[in-house]
């Protein structure tokens, strides 16, 4: 019967539900939108930077990321593999090796990072037929490597050039060796490209003196799982010999920007909630007081006051779940629609496409289809509603019929 009463008070003054649920729906309209906006370019900051090299998560030996030292490297064996393969959310992982160089041909050299990869596995992590601009991802033998674009230009190496390596191996061991240039990858990370080679991983284990040892174990995610959640499944799977770092530990500066940019999205949304609990309250008071003698009446002929504020907090909430549905649904195409058709950099002034590339950004911003964000905004509609009503539940509760009614 609460119910029944509510809903047809709810359609007894079109105008005021109207103008309600318009007010909610739009600026759940606006913020929906902005936020879907927001964490798509996030998402995409993270996919091109994270997903192009580092990977969502690291398992290292424990101690190693503090010095960054060959002797710190870890042995990877099936064990370890199955334990991390085990938990919920990991979807690739890949090994790599990684040591430090110096790097010559002719009259030039130049540090760089040599990373020994499983070609086969990091293909699914970080996509390389993509990136490669010359040559081959693939290696035939032993003595080939494939350079980064910036390397490249620097010793202005072609398919079949020659480079030398020098560097120190494991346990202090010297590490020496001619490589051939296979192929130029574009890694779309300005700093990786000036200083990274890639070579197999059996062939970066025969340069240090030493078989079946890594530096990293990079994994990858499924879709929309939380890595921070991962990691913390993975460490309790896995022996404290190892140390487990998400990406925000180990790009603490892309965090923090993100970081920033998104309390600017959340003032915005402030903002907009302000005008919607305004809105809200406004139609709520506008209600209560323009009713006082419907309400002296019914508390009259018996209906009790718990009661008569259930309908009032009943139709609150309808008229607030009504804005929501509509803003939801309103938003649900669009938000589909940019995220298979990306907004480009370029359609928001000339050049910041290039300014985006120079940082290594893919210059899109696809919307973010997660349902957390209209699903957690219309959760704060609803908490707004259930608070706007208290200040009904205090006319009623100290309401007079007798008085009501003469007014």
């Amino acid at each position: 019967m609460i119910f029944k009463i509510a809903w047809r008070n709810i359609g007894r003054n079109k105008k005021r539900t109207l103008i309600t649920t318009l007010s909610v729906s739009a600026a759940l309209f606006l913020i929906i939108l902005m936020r879907s906006m927001q964490f798509g370019f996030y998402d995409n900051i993270i996919h091109s930077i994270v997903q192009s090299y580092s990977g969502y998560i690291q398992v290292h030996s424990n101690g190693y990321w503090e010095k960054q030292s060959l002797n710190n490297a870890m042995e990877i064996d099936d064990d370890l593999i199955n334990k991390i393969n085990s938990v919920d959310g990991v979807k690739n992982l890949t090994n790599r090796l990684q040591t430090f160089a110096l790097v010559s041909k002719g009259e030039k050299s130049k540090g760089a990072i040599i990373n020994g990869v499983e070609i086969e596995k990091e293909q699914l992590i970080t996509d390389w037929n993509k990136k490669i601009i010359e040559g081959s991802q693939y290696f035939d033998s032993t003595d080939q490597i494939v350079l980064s674009k910036g390397i490249a230009e620097y010793f202005n190496t072609k398919i079949g050039d020659t480079l030398v390596l020098f560097g120190q191996g494991y346990q202090g061991m010297m590490a020496a060796g001619k490589y051939v240039a296979n192929g130029i990858i574009d890694l779309k990370n300005p700093g990786l490209n000036k200083m990274t080679i890639f070579m197999d991983i059996k062939s970066a284990q025969d340069y240090i003196s030493s078989d079946d040892i890594a530096t990293h174990l990079i994994i990858d995610k499924e879709k929309y799982y939380n890595e921070k959640k991962i990691a913390e499944n993975i460490s309790n799977v896995i022996s404290d010999d190892y140390e487990v770092m998400t990406w925000k530990e180990i790009l603490p500066e892309l965090d923090q920007m993100i970081t920033a940019d998104n309390v600017g999205g959340l003032i915005m949304a402030f903002i907009l909630y302000v005008i919607v609990c305004f809105g809200m309250f406004g139609t709520v008071l506008m209600m209560t007081e323009e009713r006082k003698y419907e309400f002296g009446v019914l508390l009259s002929i018996g209906m009790s006051k718990i009661k008569l504020y259930l309908i009032i907090l009943l139709e609150t909430i309808m008229l607030s779940s009504i804005g929501v549905i509509i803003g939801i649904i309103l938003t649900r195409p669009i938000s589909l629609y940019f995220n298979k058709n990306p907004i480009h950099m370029d359609s928001f002034g000339e050049g910041l496409s290039d300014a985006m590339g120079e940082f290594g950004f893919d210059p899109i911003i696809p919307f973010s289809i997660n349902w957390d964000i209209p699903i957690s905004h219309a959760i704060f509609i609803f908490c707004v509603s259930i608070l706007i009503s208290i200040y009904p539940a205090i006319r009623i509760f100290s309401l007079n019929p007798i008085k009501s009614m003469k007014q």
